[in-house]
């Protein structure tokens, strides 16, 4: 695999990320590991910051498609019992009205799209999760997250080990620590 990092490649790089918003497909596209494509990040400001840039383009239209996908929606294929529903329209006659069968139904043609291939049945979804996310990552007041600040002191020199036991409890209660149990080691605590 060629590592040599030329103009050109670190371009072409940075395009593959601005479109992709994607290390691995970037790498993949000059022909990169993803260890080089980062060892190139470390050795060169310039380069690093055409990175930062392409990625913060990435991300923008991801973005744009989350917003897309969660209030104009997507047209998903209708299924029923495991097959594509298709659309079909009456066949009217050159006045208009409506072509039967022998059988009194109306004769139907197959919905062509412009391509000339038949057309499927849609509906249009809505994700409510992006919405949700999008509505999280812009307001505040949407996010499940809670911050806990501590400061202070804790004179753990003057406490007994139970003490000590006691409020390590009181932390992971609060799921700051990880649980202990009463045979942990805490001598380096002391």
């Amino acid at each position: 695999m060629n590592t040599i990092r030329t103009h050109e490649r670190a371009i072409a790089f940075c395009a593959v990320l601005a479109e992709t918003a994607n290390v691995g497909r970037a790498c993949v596209a000059v022909g990169i590991g993803r260890s080089t494509a980062y060892e190139w990040r470390e050795a060169d400001e310039d380069f690093a910051a055409m990175w930062d840039r392409a990625l913060k383009v990435g991300v923008t239209a991801l973005e744009d498609e989350a917003k897309r996908r969660a209030f104009e929606g997507v047209n998903k294929p209708v299924v029923f019992k495991g097959q594509f529903t298709y659309l079909y329209d009456e066949v009217l006659d050159d006045e208009g009205n409506v072509v039967r069968d022998e059988s009194g139904f109306a004769k139907q043609k197959p919905v062509l799209d412009e391509h000339g291939n038949h057309k499927m049945a849609t509906v249009k979804e809505y994700s409510d999760t992006l919405a949700i996310v999008l509505l999280k990552a812009h307001d505040e007041k949407y996010r499940d997250n809670s911050k806990l600040e501590l400061s202070g002191h804790l004179a753990l020199g003057s406490m007994t080990d139970d003490e000590i036991r006691a409020e390590l409890a009181a932390f992971a209660a609060l799921g700051i620590v990880p649980p202990t149990n009463d045979n942990d080691d805490i001598s380096d605590l002391l």
